[in-house]
């Protein structure tokens, strides 16, 4: 299909309008999620005032991030509705723990830790693409210094501290897929979901039926422009267009959350290519957007490539547009989190989420490249310790 045509020809599929939460139907849901942020607060703490305040503390957090990310609408799949990339499906224990996890954080128990929301792990770094902005550029294709039971080790450590959600990132994940499905298979509980983040080169109906038996959540596909040869020069190969535009279709034939992740460069930020692009993301069967602003590190490091006011401004008006004109109410939901990072600050920094690199080494994030010692060989409460007391988001307050 040429994604260059007006927005009349497009056809979204029916399943994905099945599957999209709007209006007071979206507000019963997350009434309903309410009962059970309750039953968690009066499980954790005795008091229950302290329970009360608890609540009325996430409640206020929850309502400031859905009016500054627009959060309307929510998605179900497999029986469980999704509204944020990075917090777990409800219900589930993987959304109890993130519930808990979250409570803690805001009102401390005696006896009791907050764990990581959100644990990245680059577990490969062979990967086909020459991507523009690849934050592991300096060790593509290099030799593989994470094993199979390094990466298990490693999710293990951090489930049993509290966990919530892993995202298995590259290089290339599909690159080692016997690996890559073992990792899935023995790291999937109930207690934690988990995502690939992919270029969707590799992918195929039956590996994805198979990732999604292993109890895989979803697949975040990089689509980075609605023309594929613009995608193609972007990701430095000829067919990844086509790669990742299957990939999406392919993951969501197998009942995973399907996303498509998008780097938008400074001339991609104009309103017309980003409504070009949703719609692209629908037709594709895609159930979220992830929008990630570029940084200058890894290929990207010591360029001029961070977006600006203007861009921000535009990227802003998307998100909005997106979810409260009801044109587009049956698009995907768009995941943008820089806009939250701007009026807030990281909420993230080590605190809700973490990055393992390619080495094991654990870093606030990929972007925030300061190390804090090695997943492997250093005890997680010195990492803990490193982060709360010397890093943080390197560009934002860390809250």
């Amino acid at each position: 299909m040429n994604w260059a045509v007006s927005r009349s020809s497009v056809h979204f599929e029916t399943a994905l309008i099945n599957a999209m939460i709007t209006g007071i139907r979206n507000t019963l849901v997350q009434l309903r999620s309410w009962t059970d942020v309750r039953r968690i607060a009066l499980d954790l703490y005795p008091d229950r005032r302290e329970a009360q305040q608890a609540i009325a503390a996430l409640r206020s957090l929850s309502l400031e991030n859905r009016r500054i990310r627009h959060l309307t609408r929510s998605v179900k799949v497999d029986g469980r509705i999704h509204q944020v990339m990075s917090r777990p499906g409800w219900p589930s224990p993987a959304w109890d723990r993130f519930v808990r996890n979250e409570l803690l954080r805001l009102r401390p128990a005696p006896g009791e830790r907050p764990g990581i929301q959100v644990l990245i792990v680059a577990m490969t770094r062979k990967c086909p693409l020459a991507c523009a902005h690849c934050c592991e550029g300096d060790h593509l294709n290099q030799r593989d210094v994470l094993s199979t039971d390094d990466v298990l080790a490693i999710i293990a450590s951090f489930r049993a501290r509290g966990c919530a959600q892993v995202e298995l990132s590259g290089g290339e994940p599909l690159n080692r897929f016997n690996d890559l499905l073992r990792i899935v298979r023995e790291s999937a509980t109930e207690a934690m979901d988990l995502w690939v983040l992919s270029s969707g080169w590799g992918l195929t109906d039956e590996r994805a039926a198979q990732l999604r038996e292993a109890g895989l959540t979803g697949m975040s596909i990089s689509v980075d422009h609605w023309d594929p040869e613009a995608h193609d020069r972007f990701r430095g190969r000829h067919g990844s267009f086509t790669h990742a535009r299957n990939a999406v279709r392919q993951a969501r034939k197998a009942g995973l959350v399907a996303a498509v992740s998008l780097v938008p460069t400074r001339s991609f930020c104009r309103l017309d290519d980003l409504l070009r692009y949703a719609d692209m993301a629908a037709d594709l069967g895609a159930h979220f957007i992830r929008i990630v602003e570029p940084r200058a590190a890894g290929n990207y490091a010591d360029q001029d490539v961070e977006l600006g006011g203007a861009e921000h401004a535009v990227l802003d008006q998307f998100v909005r547009l997106v979810h409260t004109d009801g044109r587009y109410r049956h698009h995907p939901i768009v995941d943008h989190y820089g806009s939250y990072q701007r009026a807030v600050g990281c909420s993230g920094a080590g605190r809700r989420f973490l990055y393992v690199d390619t080495n094991g080494e654990v870093m606030t994030c990929p972007f925030c490249r300061a190390g804090c010692g090695n997943a492997l060989t250093t005890p997680l409460d010195l990492i803990e310790k490193e982060l709360r007391e010397r890093h943080g988001c390197a560009r934002y307050a860390t809250v």
